[in-house]
């Protein structure tokens, strides 16, 4: 028997990779658990949660037509995280140097009762501090990067759109007219409290730090793509990003960094970008079926209707 044939016989018998996948999962959760380092590697559980039960969610297409569009829209978010910092950063100095705010907001939020979130802390613990310091620290990133991965390897590639979309592409649009225009500080610089992240800033470097706060960011990231993964088919997937991105929300008041009222426009702009994301999929896949349609064609549909 030839080896061309000895292998077109050979199949992965059912279930196999499932299996595999998994024994690689349990391979990272006992390496978290043996680590030296153990809370530097706490995100690799969130991908146990993310990949353990990924096959309702897979798609039933070839790799090779897949993959044609799945890498570029898996490149995309890692390059952004690799060269986007550098230039908020730079659009933030913009702001602060030569920028005046129309709406300094600081004295209002400090006097509404209430709102610098002090109900979030009655129960305050060093573990509690210590876990919500790292969820504060991810919770920019991993919320939306390892949806797309899970959606890369559940070769979906319009979820990987819709993630990206619902995230940072439009988020940033629709929140920096907000800061050019807002001007509000982190509650703990307000309040001269103790930074809740023990950054230990610099007086320069918390004025960089601490302003464009409303809305909160990191709740609307983690609100959105909270309301994207209650889509999944997963629902070990969808109770381990609701844990996590409500963790993420929490922390912000828990540690001192938003307002209340950063954190309701936060859930705001989630809303309006998922809404947003969704509309501009509908128009782009409408104008993708209706291209290759001359005007006779086009007649004969709506005559079909």
């Amino acid at each position: 028997m030839s080896s061309s044939v000895i292998l077109k016989t050979l199949h992965w018998p059912k279930g196999s990779k499932t299996t595999l996948l998994r024994l690689c999962l349990v391979a990272i959760i006992l390496y978290v658990l043996i680590a030296p380092d153990r809370p530097a590697h706490y995100s690799y559980l969130l991908l146990v949660g993310a990949f353990w039960n990924i096959e309702p969610d897979r798609l039933t297409v070839s790799w090779q037509s897949f993959l044609k569009i799945g890498i570029p829209l898996v490149i995309f978010p890692i390059l952004m995280w690799q060269y986007f910092p550098p230039v908020w950063n730079d659009i933030v100095y913009w702001q602060l140097g030569t920028r005046v705010h129309l709406l300094d907001l600081d004295a209002l939020f400090k006097s509404i009762p209430g709102n610098n979130g002090w109900m979030f802390r009655v129960i305050k613990t060093p573990w509690l501090t210590a876990y919500f310091r790292w969820i504060y620290a991810n919770g920019f990133t991993l919320p939306v990067l390892i949806p797309i991965f899970r959606s890369f390897w559940a070769k979906d590639s319009l979820k990987m759109i819709r993630y990206s979309l619902s995230a940072h592409i439009l988020q940033f649009l629709l929140i920096f007219p907000f800061y050019l225009t807002i001007h509000v500080n982190e509650v703990w610089y307000v309040l001269g409290q103790p930074d809740g992240m023990a950054r230990n800033l610099s007086p320069a470097q918390a004025a960089v730090v601490v302003v464009n706060c409303f809305p909160s960011m990191h709740t609307s990231i983690s609100f959105a793509m909270l309301l994207l993964a209650w889509r999944e088919k997963d629902k070990l997937f969808r109770w381990v990003w609701t844990i996590f991105c409500l963790s993420i929300i929490y922390s912000t008041l828990y540690l001192e960094i938003h307002w209340v009222t950063d954190v309701i426009g936060g859930l705001l702009l989630a809303l309006v970008t998922v809404k947003l994301g969704d509309w501009l999929i509908h128009r782009i896949a409408l104008r993708e079926e209706n291209k290759p349609l001359n005007s006779k064609s086009l007649r004969d549909l709506k005559l079909t209707q």
